[in-house]
């Protein structure tokens, strides 16, 4: 590995970055760090919805970003994808709709590396040609058997040894400890239509800081260079196909640099007061996160219907104690006592909906980051 690895500095509180007008902080509770403006500081963190953005110095690059995709969906785009997405939910939290997750919605850029490097060394792989052979096939029609001639494409493999010495750029590769888990949130990016880096683009976006440094994130980037390099190596070779490609090579004069891709988080707070956190990939329009039921809600509603039928059941025991003196009763007393069954079921599948709701989401969370884990060096 080489040594001209990025020289990270301690940024000092309330100075800015990257020629932007946004400066260092960091959340109080799950310690993301972040750039933001000024006007920012105290903000809720939009990735843990738990605490806020206070200022502090951050151990980061000086050298500006490389690339980032801007945001594709408006903000004015939101509200029916919000609407879409929670209208499933037959009882929801009160905070569980359109308006107030409008409401909480940020915008944030998240990191990835670009790790650019020289490489040299040796390679071999199976190097695959495709040739066409003519074969026959029996074909029974009308008149008999007949003979029709098929042109089959097959592939001929053969050992390709060599050496290199050339520059791979771009090489993607985790910027984020969470890099999994945050892409099954937002699902892929059309990550070839980046564009450079401009802070004219940032508008009021937080910038998502790195917290796997380059020395961290290293041996997820070597393993990535093979792909390229096996391109390059059947350009070379003249082949169509490779398969068992082998490199063993020095790597030196890396540069890395951030690539930042777009997103919206929300968040809505459930029955106990916690907040859940939704992500909406800022170029595809993809959203997800938990979308919680309400018990508490669930519950006061049941109590009512729970309370029309038992109203229900006495009305009926008073019509059966009537129906000696006053006939018609009696069909009065059938008719409240069915209403009355329906809506004692009716109450039942109330208060059981919510839980069993609830317990079907297993879909993609946002990793939850408890205070003072996170790993705040760059």
């Amino acid at each position: 590995m080489s040594d001209h690895m990025p020289a990270p500095e301690i940024i000092p509180e309330g100075q800015t970055l990257w020629e932007t007008d946004r400066q260092p902080t960091g959340c109080s509770y799950c310690q993301r760090i972040y750039l933001i403006k000024i006007e920012d500081h105290g903000a809720v963190c939009p990735l843990c919805g738990r605490g806020t953005l206070e200022a502090q110095p951050a151990y980061i690059r000086r050298t500006n970003p490389e690339r980032l995709l801007p945001f594709r969906i408006s903000r004015d785009a939101l509200q029916p994808i919000y609407q879409r997405f929670i209208s499933p939910v037959w009882i929801k939290p009160r905070e569980l709709n359109p308006e107030t997750l409008l409401r909480n919605t940020r915008p944030v850029f998240w990191p990835l590396w670009l790790v650019d490097s020289d490489v040299s060394g040796h390679w071999q792989m199976e190097a695959g040609f495709d040739y066409q052979v003519e074969t026959a096939q029996e074909v029974y029609a009308q008149d008999g058997w007949r003979s029709r001639k098929k042109i089959e494409t097959r592939v001929r493999w053969e050992p390709r040894v060599g050496q290199l010495n050339t520059r791979v750029d771009n090489v993607i590769t985790p910027a984020l400890e969470e890099y999994k888990n945050r892409l099954k949130m937002t699902g892929p990016y059309q990550l070839d239509t980046g564009i450079d880096f401009n802070p004219a683009l940032l508008e009021n976006a937080f910038l998502e800081l790195p917290d796997l440094s380059p020395e961290a994130a290293w041996p997820l980037a070597k393993p990535d260079f093979g792909r390229p390099l096996a391109e390059l190596c059947q350009a070379a070779s003249g082949a169509q196909h490779t398969r068992e490609f082998n490199l063993q090579a020095e790597f030196a004069n890396q540069n890395w640099t951030e690539f930042f891709l777009p997103l919206y988080a929300t968040h809505y707070r459930d029955d106990a007061g916690e907040p859940q956190v939704l992500i909406v990939n800022a170029e595809t329009g993809a959203i997800q996160g938990p979308r919680l039921a309400s018990r508490q809600r669930g519950n006061q509603i049941a109590g009512v219907i729970g309370a029309i039928a038992g109203g229900l059941f006495l009305l009926t025991l008073i019509c059966l104690l009537l129906n000696t003196i006053f006939p018609p009763a009696g069909l009065i007393a059938g008719l409240s006592g069915f209403l009355g069954l329906i809506a004692g079921i009716l109450a039942i599948v109330v208060v059981a909906w919510p839980g069993q709701w609830n317990r079907n989401q297993t879909g993609p969370r946002l990793a939850e980051r408890k205070p003072f884990e996170a790993n705040r060096e760059l």
